[in-house]
C-alpha cells in the first residue's frame, strides 16, 4: 500500500511540474527605461553634499496606469521626504520635469511638488560590483523645503544610480 501512495505521490509530483512549463507572457512598458529602483542623494546648492545626512536613500520611477509614453510615478516611499508625484516624461531622450506644482499624492501630505530638469543618462556607472547601471539626475522643489532651509524657492539637487541588485552595491 505504501508504494502505491508513494508512485502516486512520484507521478502527480511529475506531471505538475511538466504541465506548468508555459512560457509567461513578456511585455515592456513604453517608459521602460525611465524606470527602476535608484539610490539618490539629495544634495543643496549652497549647503553642500547630503546637508541632511540622508546618505544614499531609495528612490522608484515606474509606470502609470495608462502606459501612453508621457509620464511616470516618482516615489520616495517615505526615506527622504515622503513623495510621489506623476511627472511628464519625453521617453525617446530620456527626460522627465515640469515647472508646474504637482500634488503629492501621499495621504496626509498634500503639499506642492516640483520635479525639474530631470534626465536619465544610460551606462553611467560603474558600482562596486563591477555593474554598470544608468544614472538618474533631477532638481526637486518642496512646498515646504523654505522651513528645512530658510531660502525662498529653494530646491535639491538630487542624483543617484539604478540599483544593481548585488550585494556589494548596496548603499
Amino acid at each position: 500500500m505504501k508504494k502505491i501512495v508513494l508512485y502516486t505521490l512520484a507521478l502527480f509530483m511529475i506531471f505538475s511540474v511538466f504541465s506548468c512549463t508555459e512560457d509567461p507572457e513578456v511585455w515592456d512598458s513604453k517608459v521602460l527605461e525611465l524606470s527602476g529602483d535608484w539610490f539618490v542623494r539629495y544634495d543643496h546648492e549652497s549647503y553642500g553634499e547630503d546637508p541632511f545626512g540622508s546618505g544614499f536613500t531609495p528612490l522608484m520611477t515606474f509606470n502609470t496606469a495608462k502606459d501612453d509614453g508621457t509620464e511616470i510615478w516618482i516615489t520616495d516611499d517615505g526615506n527622504f521626504w515622503d513623495y510621489k508625484v506623476k511627472v511628464n516624461v519625453n521617453a525617446s531622450n530620456l527626460t522627465f520635469g515640469s515647472d508646474q506644482a504637482l500634488v503629492n499624492s501621499v495621504d496626509g501630505y498634500e503639499i506642492g511638488v516640483k520635479i525639474m530638469n530631470g534626465k536619465i543618462i544610460k551606462n553611467a556607472v560603474t558600482q562596486p560590483s563591477g555593474y554598470v547601471s544608468d544614472s538618474i539626475y533631477f532638481e526637486i522643489w518642496f512646498e515646504d523645503l523654505e522651513d528645512a532651509t530658510g531660502i525662498a524657492n529653494d530646491k535639491l539637487l538630487v542624483g543617484g544610480f539604478k540599483r544593481s541588485g548585488f550585494t556589494e552595491d548596496l548603499h
